[in-house]
This record gives structure tokens, C-alpha cells and sequence, in this order.
């Protein structure tokens, strides 16, 4: 018996089908990188280490998602996706820019 709830047990639970994460690289940072609480970042925060191809905060987060979902889809053409916001802090920024790319990602179909 598990006691906890894990997010795939959550998704399997939600959603009929397999549904894959395509990271997204929004540009952002953390207090533990920008010196408002720290320097140089968590032990653990290489995001290079795993990161897809696709998922460069030189392309918009639209493109970064339809990257990810051709890439997903040879291999699972009936795949549910969710954006997921790889890299560093994805709620530490200005709120309006937050909604933004929130909003963008939401846009996408799939």
C-alpha cells in the first residue's frame, strides 16, 4: 500500500491514457542563483544534465511544446501531453509574466 501519492498514480488516476511531460525552458531563475537568497544554485540544479534537445529558452514556449510533442508522438501517437516547466523556479518572476507564459502553454492543444 503506498502512502503517498505519487504524480503518476495522480495522472493515471485523472486521465485516460499515458500522458508525457514536455519540458519547457521559460527562461527562468531561483533565489538560489540570482543572490536574493544564494549564489550558484542547489547541488541537484544542472538543468543541462536533463534537458531535452527541444528545450531551449531561445524558443518560444509554444515551440518547445509542439518540438516535444513530435518528438513524443513517433513513438506514442495517442500520448495526452502537459507542459512542464523544467528548469529552475517556474512561479519565481513578476506575475504578469507568469500569466503569460502560463497562458501560452495552456494555448496549445494537446
Amino acid at each position: 500500500m503506498t502512502r503517498y501519492n505519487d504524480f503518476g498514480s495522480f495522472l493515471k488516476k485523472h486521465f485516460e491514457g499515458k500522458v508525457q511531460k514536455i519540458s519547457v525552458h521559460a527562461g527562468f531563475t531561483c533565489p538560489n542563483r540570482d543572490g536574493s537568497k544564494g549564489y550558484g544554485g542547489c547541488t541537484y540544479c544542472n538543468n543541462q544534465t536533463f534537458s531535452p534537445d527541444y528545450c531551449q529558452s531561445d524558443k518560444s514556449i509554444s515551440q518547445q511544446i509542439a518540438e516535444g510533442i513530435r518528438f513524443f508522438s513517433r513513438k506514442y501517437p495517442q500520448m495526452q501531453y502537459l507542459a512542464y516547466f523544467q528548469s529552475y523556479t517556474n512561479t519565481y518572476g513578476e506575475t504578469a509574466g507568469l500569466i503569460q507564459k502560463y497562458e501560452e502553454a495552456l494555448s496549445i492543444p494537446g
